[in-house]
């Protein structure tokens, strides 16, 4: 088989799991403060299911997508942080400012390598995913140097955080469904 037949596997879980991150994204900016227990609680569960929804798509595509590591290193990422939340809710409100802020930060280095992956590929619109990297990246840094600007406008901008990095997410995965030709070299 050459490898202009390749084909990208699990697209779609990156679909999801953008969708996800939007439909949060959208419900938290709807539910403000009183919904910050629960923001925590589903924060913690929608980053442990996004992890194990990137590890597969990252473990089906080692053969067939360049970059695969970076997809596979944010869905570990994103397990082992949802995972300390899920189990630690004590803690999870009260830190939770400093441990978004980040994750912002890192998620936004994956979305910033994405745009150069479809760069590489010769996409005349890389520099929207990479754009969106560099805002999401932004706004981790506003968090963690001042948690008290997170803590008093989480909500805010977990809301369109959510929102950004779940349009890219979808956006980066209708892309990767067309790239059949851009393979791992």
């Amino acid at each position: 088989m050459s490898n202009e037949t390749k084909i990208v596997k699990n697209w779609w879980l990156l679909t999801v799991a953008g969708v996800l991150m939007t439909l949060l994204g959208v419900w938290v900016y709807k539910n403000p403060v009183e919904n910050y227990i629960g923001l925590s609680i589903l924060f913690s569960i929608i980053l442990f299911i996004s992890g194990v929804f990137e590890i597969i798509f990252a473990l089906t595509n080692t053969k067939t997508l360049k970059g695969w590591g970076w997809v596979l290193s944010s869905g570990i990422f994103d397990l082992i942080i949802g995972s300390i939340l899920i189990t630690r809710e004590d803690i999870t409100m009260e830190i939770l400012p400093i441990i978004f802020g980040i994750w912002l930060i890192f998620r936004g280095v994956i979305q910033i390598s994405r745009g150069i992956l479809l760069k590489e590929a010769h996409f005349t619109n890389w520099w929207w995913s990479a754009l969106g990297g560099l805002l999401i990246v932004i706004f981790g840094l506003l968090v963690v140097y001042d948690p008290a600007f997170g803590s008093t406008s989480i909500v805010i901008w977990t809301a369109l955080s959510l929102v950004i990095l779940g349009i890219f997410t979808i956006l980066f995965s209708f892309l990767i469904k067309k790239l059949q030709h851009y393979l791992k070299t």
